[in-house]
Parts: structure tokens; sequence; C-alpha cells
């Protein structure tokens, strides 16, 4: 009888065993429940970071660029044109927007005032095209009509201006000639005037004794000065060697009415505002 109980328990062990998983190699019947998540998330996820993309180069810095070629704005170089004649060995640096070409030269835009009216004439022999915006090393020289042009020495590309936020569009060529027009939409007389408005008004009084003194303006002929007014590129020439031409200048008329975009408005205490006009004046017909 315990011969038959013993082999009855053997058959019964080796039934279990062959029964039993396979073990794996951490001896443990079968693989933790973290580790198959850890064999899901490395089939189907995707990496966390991904690949790494080459690192972009900041676009230049047109005001660094500018300050280290120690150039100044096309119309400064006007207001300074007696320390950058070339008859006198001397030399500059200007940038501006290069605009239409009217033979033999090429127009340099100021873009930084003006909106379009301030300019140079400079001589580029395909330097550069329209639309670029370039520094241009050279100096002031007469030509046989006793225009003042800009000698070039060298073109260096420049990184585009800030676009403007004015609402007029820029003249197509720089000039000082008055163009005639309506009043725009939303208009004010000077005497209401608020940053940024479009104004009209006329001249109540002389033109300034020297740029940067301010046109003397009211809303109307007989009303007491306003404002002193500064049309784009007047200012104070440095030690009064004033050597802009005719067509340079701006020439307005005692009671015509004009109008123009302002900058800021300064008003004084018992002395007339101080104005810039950021456009040129309109005769109003």
């Amino acid at each position: 009888m315990r011969a038959l109980v013993a082999v009855l328990l053997m058959a019964a062990c080796q039934g279990k065993g062959q029964d039993a998983a396979p073990r794996n190699e951490t001896g443990s019947a079968s693989p933790p429940a973290a580790d198959a998540a850890a064999v899901v998330d490395a089939q189907v996820l995707p990496p966390e970071d991904g690949p790494k993309k080459p690192d972009e180069p900041e676009p230049p810095d047109p005001g660094k660029v500018i300050a280290e070629l120690n150039a100044t704005s096309a119309w400064q170089a006007v207001i300074d044109r007696a320390q950058l004649l070339l008859r006198r060995d001397q030399h500059g640096v200007v940038y501006g927007r290069v605009g239409p070409a009217v033979a033999p030269y090429v127009w340099l835009v100021d873009d930084t005032e003006g909106n379009g009216t301030l300019g140079i004439r400079v001589k580029l022999d395909d330097k550069a095209k329209e639309g670029d915006r370039v520094a241009i090393a050279g100096a002031w020289e007469l030509d046989g009509e006793r225009r003042w042009f800009w000698k070039v020495e060298k073109v260096t590309p420049l990184p585009p201006a800030t676009p403007s936020d004015l609402k007029e569009a820029p003249a197509p060529l720089p000039s000082h000639a008055i163009a005639n027009g309506e009043l725009p939409s939303g208009a004010r007389t000077i005497s209401l005037a608020k940053d940024g408005d479009a104004v009209y008004f006329q001249i109540v009084g002389p033109p300034p004794a020297t740029e940067g003194d301010g046109w003397p303006v009211a809303d109307e002929l007989g009303n007491p000065t306003y404002a002193l007014l500064n049309l784009p590129g007047e200012r104070a020439v440095y030690g009064g060697q004033d050597m802009k031409q005719p067509d340079e200048r701006w020439v307005l008329k005692r009671g015509q009415t004009y109008w123009v975009r302002i900058g800021k408005v300064r008003k004084r205490t018992d002395k007339p505002a101080l104005i810039n006009a950021r456009t040129a004046p309109v005769r109003v017909m």
C-alpha cells in the first residue's frame, strides 16, 4: 500500500513541473508590470526632445551695424555738408534706402524722417538696386550744374529698416516742392492738435531766420501764433555753415492753408507750442 502511494505522489509532482511557466533571467515566473510598460513606451511613444536643430543665427541689429560704420542718415549729411567736402579731403558714411534713378544719379532716400521727401543724389553705378538699404562711404562734390551729389567710395548692405507707422504713403521722389491736395479725413486745426494728428494751419508770421527756429503757425491769418512748426529735415546747422541749395529748403507762404502729419505737441507756458511735422506740407485746394 505504501508503495502505491509513493508512486502516485511522484506522478503528481512530475505533472506540476510540466505546467509551470519557464523562469526568466531574473528568476521570476513573469516579467514585472513596470518592465512591460517601459517596453510599450519605447516602442510606441516618440522621444521627448526629438532631434536637436542647429542654432539659427540672430538677425543683425540695424542700429548696431550703423553705429559700427559710424554712419549718419542721408539728410543729416546735408546738415553736416560743410564737414564732408571732398575738396577738403573730408569723408564720411551715409545710409538710407536706394530710390528711383534720375540720370545720371540715383536717389538715396532718408528712411529715418520725412516719409520719403528727404534724399541725396548719389552715383551708385549698379552697386545696389532700388529698394536696398545701404551705407555709402564717400564725400560731397559739385557736378557741372553746381548740384551737390555724394561721390561713392564703398557700398555696404544694411538690414531693412523698421516699418514706418505713418498712415500716409511715402513720397515717390525726394522733393521740397509743395504739392496740392485735399484735407485727409479727421484732420484738425492746429490749435486742437494732439500727438500724431493730421493738422491744417496757416503761416502767420515771417519765416524762421534760422532753420530749426520753427514756422509761426495758427488756425488762420490774424490769430496769435499757436505753435512753432518745424518741417521735415529742418534743424540748425552746426557752426552756422549752412550749405543747402534752394531745392533743399521748404518755402511756405503766409495766409495759405497747409496740412501735415505731426509728432508730439510740446506745450509751453506763455510761449507757442513746439511741433515737428513728420510729412511734407501739402497745400490745401
